[in-house]
């Protein structure tokens, strides 16, 4: 039996070296650290490679369930120099390190660092620096021959830790025979990502394939971005579905990973803008102009050279330098989504700039929102499906129809506001169990995409949970929350009563939340962003506070939930309350993109913790482990349900009788979750309307846009924490980890 105490991670850190740099040195468009553009060229050479030592003692198939469970996805970062010299050198504890270095003076620090340390990184470099290897001499045989040279090394420099596990699993590495892939491989930002996630699932890209994607039409993008989306989907396993009611609750899909992915890549808001006001030059006002108003894959921008050759030779590179440095932000952005979604087998499809041009609509429902606390039902949805069809039309018809294959969930990797995407009649957001991650900040954006560590929590752990409440005294909302949170009850009717603060400054704040040992932080409060760059913030003492102030110098519980306005506006800054705590260390926050009313928002808070506790429960019972974001969006589809139930008794069609047997019936194809629910929820309502059928589709249509369901969104990674017991947990893990770490820990709480 192997003790636990005494066995080092199995996992292989990626490090990729960078230039120590400066925080106003970042990109412009995006806000990358300047040096990660550099390591361009490597992203390519990790998904040959496995992520662990375990990954190549399993067959193909075992690998590809282990990655759709969100096991043997990379650990990959990059480090300053500085940093890695200083604090991270390789010890017997954590000794499996692949080490990139971009630059040729990386390369030679490194090498020289290297050179003193016992265990030696594997130094890998296009600059042949220090015994550096070329990235194409990196092969799985090469790499397993140093790696068991730094176990054994190991092992000699700490007699306490068993390399055993570690060595037998080396010795057991078996190399998958790569078959040929029948796609045609264009490496280009649109496909790429599919690319990396089949090289990674053992297929064979033709060298000869590369740059098929030159200046084609904006169809031919579509349907390259269609053939790669569907032959990732072709490596999804369906062994689940024989015999199954399509519509019938897939438990086995609970244990996945987000399957799709919708990436488009954006821009810090207004600042293209401002760079076109500030510049001296027409033809440089035309390039930013080109820039911020681009909608498709491609970009055509009238040059209208002026003056003699010297002059237009210079103009060019101009524009050349400004688009190739976006260019370079948007291959970033594309490479890190291609690794995330390679290690969860996710099938990614690129949407086309214009989703990112709804500013305006979405800028114009938040107006009307933040002035009209319940405004009118039909200009609520009037100005809503404003925004629905703009992100709809943005689309192609074809990946409209992709998105809706979904069993486990989707990914959204953009600024924009896909959760509110049309899908069979409902927003994305609710049709499916969404998490967002945006691209701005850049660095912020990294921080995210890379896979965390799966975090378990037991469903009796959300038992102790914090609610800080900033509201003044006399405030009249401010009892809403606290007394619906005092009565809910779990499934034996117990009360589930966490605790409670009312901190009056910033540091009371930050102390609150440092004393706190739960899983999950609630926040009640009033919020605030104004427009422009300003950072978003919280109320309190009557004066807004900036999250991100708060960086180093708190302990974040995993999960943070904010009851309070306007923490994520698609129509604000990325400075936002809900990104500043996923930049404290948050795991996953459920933020909010519109104003939220105080009585709906106690009910949505009722509902996540008695979900979290009973219903978790009741799965961990089953054996079946719930990822955090199941638990939020059954909360949201639960919620919008009684929208539409109680909106049609408000309006007389039936009475709450016939409302409370609707509402059981759809709670029941909710927990567990029904694919179907929702087409079963419009036929019972239906059939106790008595009402034409397109007043009523217009009806259902206003009540969904007026539901504060839709106001919600989560950011982070939620599908990383499982709301499991801990038994069901390793469970779960032990067998993911093909028997040689059956110990390998789960942070739990």
């Amino acid at each position: 039996m192997i003790n636990p105490a005494t066995l080092a991670p199995f996992e292989i850190a990626y490090v990729f070296a960078l230039p120590d740099w400066e925080p106003q040195q970042v990109t412009p468009f995006q806000g990358f650290a300047p040096g990660l553009l550099e390591y361009l060229p490597y992203f390519k050479y990790i998904p040959p490679l496995p992520s662990d030592l375990i990954e190549p003692t399993l067959e193909l198939e075992e690998r590809l369930i282990r990655r759709r469970a969100g096991v043997g996805a990379w650990n990959w970062t990059p480090i300053n120099l500085s940093t890695l010299v200083g604090k991270r050198k390789p010890r017997p504890g954590l000794p499996f390190m692949v080490l990139f270095s971009a630059t040729e003076d990386t390369a030679k620090r490194v090498s020289a660092w290297r050179r003193d340390l016992r265990l030696k990184p594997i130094h890998i470099s296009l600059h042949r620096k220090g015994g550096a290897l070329h990235p194409e001499d990196l092969t799985e045989d090469v790499l397993r021959h140093h790696l068991i040279q730094l176990a054994q090394k190991a092992g000699r420099m700490d007699k306490s830790l068993d390399f055993d596990a570690h060595l037998a699993a080396l010795n057991a590495w078996r190399l998958i025979d790569r078959r040929p892939s029948s796609l045609h491989f264009h490496w280009h930002n649109v496909t790429a990502p599919n690319e990396m996630t089949l090289i990674g699932a053992g297929e064979l890209p033709n060298k000869e394939e590369e740059g098929r994607l030159i200046a084609p039409s904006a169809q031919d993008y579509i349907d390259a971005i269609t053939r790669s989306t569907e032959a990732v989907m072709a490596l999804w396993t369906d062994e689940a579905e024989g015999g199954r009611d399509p519509g019938e609750p897939d438990l086995t899909a609970l244990g996945n990973r987000p399957d799709i992915v919708l990436l488009a890549p954006g821009m810090y808001r207004g600042r293209v803008k401002k760079m076109e006001r500030l510049a001296d030059a027409s033809f440089l006002k035309r390039a930013f102009r080109a820039l911020d108003r681009q909608r498709g894959y491609t970009m055509e921008m009238p040059f209208n050279p002026e003056g003699d050759d010297t002059t237009i030779a210079r103009q060019q590179i101009s524009i050349a330098s400004i688009f190739s440095l976006r260019g370079s932000e948007m291959k970033l952005t594309t490479l890190g989504v291609g690794l995330r979604a390679t290690g969860t087998l996710a099938a990614t499809i690129r949407l086309p700039p214009a989703v990112n041009r709804t500013a305006g609509v979405v800028g114009q429902l938040a107006r009307f929102l933040r002035a009209h606390e319940n405004p009118p039902r039909v200009k609520s949805s009037r100005i809503f499906h404003i925004v629905q069809d703009a992100l709809r039309d943005a689309i192609p018809p074809k990946h409209l129809e992709l998105i809706g294959r979904s069993r486990s969930g989707i990914k959204i990797v953009a600024d924009a506001p896909l959760e509110w995407l049309p899908i069979g009649g409902l927003p994305l957001g609710i049709r499916f169990d969404v998490s967002r991650i945006d691209t701005t900040p850049g660095n912020l954006f990294l921080d995210q995409i890379r896979a965390p560590v799966p975090l378990a929590i037991s469903p009796d752990s959300f038992r102790n949970y914090l609610v800080l409440s900033m509201f003044d005294d006399g405030d009249q909302i401010a009892p809403h929350l606290r007394v619906g949170a005092v009565n809910t009850m779990d499934g034996q009717q117990k009360p589930i009563i966490g605790k409670f603060a009312s901190p009056k400054n910033p540091e009371d704040f930050a102390g609150e939340i440092n004393r706190f040992r739960g899983p999950m932080l609630i926040v009640d409060s009033h919020g605030d962003h104004p427009d422009g760059d300003a950072p978003g913030g919280l109320i309190i003492g009557g004066k807004a506070f900036d999250v991100w102030s708060l960086r180093g110098k708190v302990r974040i519980p995993p999960i943070v939930v904010l009851s309070a306005c306007d923490t994520h506006g698609f129509d604000r800054s990325h400075a936002t309350v809900a990104n500043g705590f996923l930049a404290c260390g948050a795991l996953a926050v459920v933020g909010t993109s519109l104003p939220i009313r105080s009585k709906q928002a106690a009910r949505f808070i009722m509902r996540l913790i008695n979900r979290a506790v009973h219903f978790g429960g009741i799965m961990s019972k089953a054996g079946v482990p719930v990822p955090w974001s199941h638990i939020v969006g059954g909360v949201l589809r639960m919620d919008i349900a009684a929208d539409i139930i109680r909106g049609f008794e408000t309006d007389s069609q039936f009475d709450d009788t016939v409302g409370d047997a609707i509402q059981i019936q759809t709670n029941k194809d909710l927990n567990p979750w029904r694919s179907d629910w929702y087409e079963r929820l419009k036929e019972r309502v239906f059939a106790a309307c008595a009402m034409e059928r397109a007043a009523w589709d217009r009806q259902l249509a206003d009540l969904i846009a007026s539901s504060d369901a839709i106001r919600y969104v989560h950011l982070g990674n939620p599908e990383a924490i499982l709301v499991a017991a801990p038994d069901v947990a390793a469970a779960t893990f032990s067998a993911l980890k093909g028997g040689y770490a059956p110990e390998i820990a789960l942070a739990a709480i």
